[in-house]
């Protein structure tokens, strides 16, 4: 038996997550695919434009046979706390043999050689970075800039071949930026997770235009967000995934955009005192106070978000911020779930009848819970453990307030991590 794990949010899933998907089975020969999929919130720190269950279901009529849920204590953090959630889950599983990314890359013994780099304790690289960030730039840059000074005094084991600006480069593409932090985590772990990696094709990640076959995930969101009644996608998205999403639009539960938080985000702002807001977590300089200033100014995300900007705070880590505010996601909730912790259960979203069939092995060799019914098999591991609760209490939360954000009143009802059953599909996947 063997198993390839992908690590995914399918905001909304398009046809390069297909090739991806029949890549992963088609190289690693896999009998069964195994997809974490980032909740209805993700690492971008925005909310996913159509909801888990949906894309779910997207992923399992285009390759995956089972589904487990990242938990958003991972999905909407730094790309190493979502990182090494998601590895921990994979490993947790007790079946996967390799996990399969996608990269701009596109070779894995270079990234290899940087995250084994990176992952090292390295004084003289350690003190340029400390150095750039100390003249302002956010993390990824100073990071870059670090590593292209690095390089052109002495080469990096593995990396000789490149230059130092092909160097710097290679950790400024976000799909090679997760890909590092998956290697990392893998190393870390001390995993026999096997990684590969899949060229990414098509548009660039941050591309607005659908100008081919394979665009991005970005421009189809901003497509949706310009067109909200259901705009014509079936060129860029798989027929069935272009259909799933379409019957949510038509149902009122898609799509959804982060304005549709403006009213929350800022009213919170507004009235939460200045010493609650030091305990959120991602708030620190003194940016309790930009927040309290913006906030009063500010009547939309667009206005929040340009009042807040610097040279050291990226607009996605912005993003976080708010969310982590909305969810009431704490500085010591962010030690709690830090990447070196351990996931506290396996969520199981949906399977295919082949993923059935695994099923039965991670029933046996899991080392974490598996939770298929929360209501059922969640209450005990409740009871014993506190962290356990606050993961589900949070996760509740945010499918509580995401719901919010329907464009259809009557979908709006809470508890639906409770009520929704398991994504069951009755065919194989379109990729299998």
């Amino acid at each position: 038996m063997r198993v390839a794990g992908v690590i995914a949010e399918y905001n909304p899933l398009h046809n390069g997550h297909r090739h991806h998907l029949k890549e992963a089975r088609r190289l690693t020969k896999a009998d069964f695919l195994l997809c974490i999929l980032g909740g209805n919130f993700t690492q971008r720190g925005e909310p996913a434009v159509v909801n888990k269950w949906a894309r779910t279901r997207m992923a399992l009529e285009n390759g995956a046979d089972l589904v487990f849920e990242l938990p958003v204590v991972y999905a909407v953090r730094h790309a190493q706390g979502f990182a090494g959630g998601a590895v921990k889950l994979l490993e947790a599983t007790g079946v996967v043999d390799y996990l399969v990314f996608g990269s701009e890359h596109g070779h894995i013994t270079e990234l290899k050689a940087l995250a084994d780099f990176l992952g090292q304790e390295n004084p003289p690289f350690r003190e340029r970075l400390k150095g750039y960030l100390n003249e302002g730039y956010p993390f990824p840059a100073a990071r870059s800039m670090a590593l292209v000074d690095y390089h052109k005094e002495k080469a990096i084991p593995g990396l000789e071949g490149l230059r130092a600006e092909e160097v710097g480069a290679l950790i400024r593409h976000p799909n090679n930026i997760l890909g590092l932090e998956y290697l990392q985590a893998l190393a870390q772990t001390r995993s026999s997770i096997r990684p590969l990696t899949i060229p990414r094709l098509g548009a660039g990640y941050h591309e607005e235009k659908l100008t081919n076959r394979i665009a991005s995930a970005t421009a189809i969101r901003l497509a949706l967000y310009e067109n909200k009644q259901y705009p014509p996608l079936l060129k860029f998205m798989p027929a069935r995934a272009w259909q799933i999403l379409g019957e949510e639009i038509e149902a009122g539960r898609a799509p959804v955009f982060i304005d549709s938080f403006a009213p929350q985000i800022i009213t919170l702002l507004r009235r939460t005192p200045l010493a609650e807001l030091r305990q959120m977590a991602g708030v620190g300089e003194g940016l309790e106070n930009r927040l309290k200033d913006a906030a009063r100014s500010a009547g939309t995300i667009e206005d929040l978000l340009a009042a807040l900007k610097t040279k050291r705070y990226t607009r996605t880590r912005l993003q976080r911020l708010l969310l982590h505010f909305l969810f009431n996601f704490t500085v010591d909730d962010a030690r709690d779930f830090s990447p070196q912790g351990d996931p506290c259960y396996l969520r199981l979203l949906g399977f295919t009848p082949r993923g059935r069939q695994l099923l039965k092995y991670i029933k046996k060799r899991a080392t974490l819970p598996l939770i298929t019914k929360p209501a059922r098999d969640l209450v005990p591991h409740i009871k014993a453990s506190k962290r356990t609760a606050r993961m589900w209490e949070l996760e509740c939360l945010a499918t509580d307030l995401y719901v919010l954000a329907y464009p259809c009143p009557r979908s709006r009802q809470a508890g639906q991590d409770y009520t929704q059953p398991l994504v069951i599909t009755t065919a194989e996947g379109q990729g299998s």
